[in-house]
């Protein structure tokens, strides 16, 4: 018996050749035509002359229905099909807290750990939040150092979110971030504009200056 078709009995549950132990089966053929109600051994011999499997596609059907087909080609189909539903499911938010005075072990560990998750394709939420009375300005000072190690994933809120006694952000893997969209057009924008008109100056001096030569 073929030991890679037992594992994928196993891994999908779904029973093949000598693994199908009912006396009577309800058999569709290799090009789908009903054949109906027959022997599990002569379905079983039929599905071997055609090179292929006995496949139980209906097994709480009485008679169980089974088709002639490619076993393996049904595996992979299947796998295929979980492959997608995995590819398209929207992973979990994971959430790091920090406070004003955690740990640097600690610290360095979260931050290790939030990286990993991202990388896994989870959203992750980094939260700085104070106790009692710890200064608002000691958590948010802790929050954007803690925040200089994600520079390279993209936020998904424009801003951190502040409220009173915490502050928080959340990133993603492998979009842009808001602080790396800026273009060189958006650039010159925020640009003093005494440098723009300079540099403009220079470039007309070196064009006059040309001219001048080849005069």
């Amino acid at each position: 018996m073929d030991l890679n078709n037992q594992r994928e009995k196993k891994d999908f549950g779904t029973r093949i050749n000598e693994w199908i132990r009912v006396p009577k089966v309800f058999l569709i053929d290799k090009d789908g035509k009903n054949v109906g109600e027959i022997d599990t051994n002569v379905a079983r011999e039929m599905a071997t002359e055609a090179g292929l499997d006995l496949v139980e596609v209906s097994p709480n059907a009485r008679p169980p229905v089974c088709r002639i087909m490619d076993f393996s080609k049904y595996v992979y189909e299947q796998k295929k099909k979980l492959r997608k539903n995995k590819a398209g499911k929207v992973k979990d938010l994971k959430e790091f807290r920090f406070s004003p005075v955690i740990d640097i072990g600690d610290l360095n560990t979260r931050v290790r750990r939030a990286k990993e998750f991202l990388e896994k394709g989870h959203p992750v939420k980094i939260t700085a939040q104070k106790r009692g009375r710890q200064p608002y300005e000691q958590m948010k000072e802790v929050f954007n150092e803690i925040l200089t190690n994600f520079t390279e994933y993209s936020s998904i809120e424009p801003e951190p979110k502040s409220e009173f006694n915490s502050i928080s952000i959340t990133f993603k893997k492998n979009v842009t971030s808001k602080n790396k969209q800026n273009s060189n057009k958006e650039n010159q924008a925020i640009q003093p504009k005494g440098e723009q008109e300079s540099k403009d100056d220079v470039q007309t001096k070196s064009s006059g200056s040309s001219e001048d030569k080849k005069v």
